[in-house]
């Protein structure tokens, strides 16, 4: 995936009208032939992206499959390596990404960032090859099962598990699937992954519940409904809780990380539990950002992460598949800890080029905190010493 401007392709142009008028054939000095869809805006998808009035059948009759790759041409910018995929399975954070949507249009997007293209602007897609990863890339929410029978044990079943490593102190942080969301697939209360997760909060004595993509409207609510209850959920309703509201822009989102950093300050040492929704993205990079200034090792902070998506979705430690996700995930929230001034480039990032084998993880991490969320040494020293008590 190159970055930079897509190379003119037309000194040998062809233009061939194929199954619409918004598909045509070029083809370029070496012979090259490349397909090109032109489509308009027609407003905003489910990840609030840019959705497409192409019809993704065409694409498929066209001949590309899933995994294509695709450059994506938006009135503003333009975009390498956007991969086709179906109903967002198979990608990862900071993923570009040319989605079949249930109603069978095409979104475009970036995820933990927003494509820039207004209602009715033009944007054209060329395919430019296969994804290599996306045949290794887990299609993981398509496993995800909401029945206790299909795991180990409660702790996989819940995503519940002790955030360690370098000299974290212990039973003190967990991270896990959100305690306060009911499923809504009609399974009972009692099968759900949040009751298992309030029974392993009292467990383990959880005294203050870090609801990371959460309101304090949604938290409430979540306290008052009487298809969920429990320990976390008393803790909430006794006000021992934060809920920053941070979204999947969390990188972008700095005084929301503050807020939870501070709040484990002012809090002290008592044993905390950090989720989102499903205790997977936001999940990991705030789990990220503590182990790695209480000094863990890279191997111990990647098989961390991956092991939320091995826990939810059956994933084997040993598999080539818990590889892939440990990369994918602990590669890229490393690099912009480390890189802090790439963040407003995360459209233009070539994540197959990045090397982050020679950071110094807990410098880079301290160096984010005082830097990047504006925190005194002071503070961050004393948020060190808090975790690592």
């Amino acid at each position: 995936m190159k970055q930079g401007r897509l190379p003119i392709l037309a000194i040998a142009f062809a233009a061939v009208l194929l199954m619409s008028a918004t598909i045509v054939v070029t083809q370029n000095t070496d012979n090259e032939k490349k397909l090109e869809f032109t489509g308009t805006v027609t407003g905003l998808s489910s990840y609030n992206q840019p959705k497409l009035d192409i019809d993704s059948q065409d694409v498929f009759d066209a001949g590309l499959k899933l995994g294509a790759t695709f450059t994506i041409i938006t009135e503003n910018h333009t975009y390498h390596g956007a991969i086709l995929l179906k109903d967002y399975l198979g990608m990862f954070m900071f993923d570009k990404f040319v989605n079949v949507e249930k109603d069978g249009t095409i979104s475009i997007g970036i995820i933990g960032e927003l494509i820039s293209a207004e209602t009715g602007s033009t944007v054209k897609l060329i395919n430019d090859g296969t994804s290599d990863r996306y045949s290794k890339t887990p299609q993981y929410n398509k496993g995800l099962s909401n029945n206790r029978d299909d795991f180990a044990s409660d702790e996989i079943f819940a995503n519940f598990y002790e955030i360690t490593g370098g000299n974290m102190a212990d039973d003190r942080f967990y991270r896990s699937f959100s305690p306060l969301s009911a499923t809504n697939d009609g399974t009972s209360t009692i099968t759900s992954r949040a009751y298992f997760v309030n029974e392993l909060g009292s467990n383990h004595g959880i005294d203050f519940d870090i609801a990371l993509s959460f309101t304090d409207a949604k938290v409430q609510s979540a306290v008052t409904d009487s298809k969920i209850d429990g320990h976390v959920v008393d803790v909430c309703g006794a006000g021992d809780y934060v809920a920053p509201n941070m979204t999947y822009l969390y990188f972008q989102q700095k005084e929301k990380t503050k807020t939870v950093l501070d709040t484990i300050i002012d809090e002290g040492e008592k044993c905390y539990l950090i989720h989102c929704n499903q205790g997977r993205d936001r999940t990991a990079y705030v789990a990220l950002l503590i182990q790695s200034l209480a000094g863990a090792t890279p191997e111990q902070m990647s098989n961390d992460e991956a092991r939320a998506f091995a826990n939810l979705y059956n994933i084997a430690d040993s598999s080539e598949e818990f590889k892939v996700i440990a990369k994918l995930t602990y590669d890229r929230n490393m690099y912009l800890i480390a890189n802090p001034d790439k963040i407003s480039e995360i459209a233009f990032i070539d994540w197959d080029a990045i090397d982050v084998s020679s950071i110094d993880t807990k410098q880079a991490a301290i160096d984010y905190c005082t830097g990047y969320l504006g925190m005194t040494q002071e503070h961050v020293n004393a948020l060190i010493d808090n975790i690592t008590a």
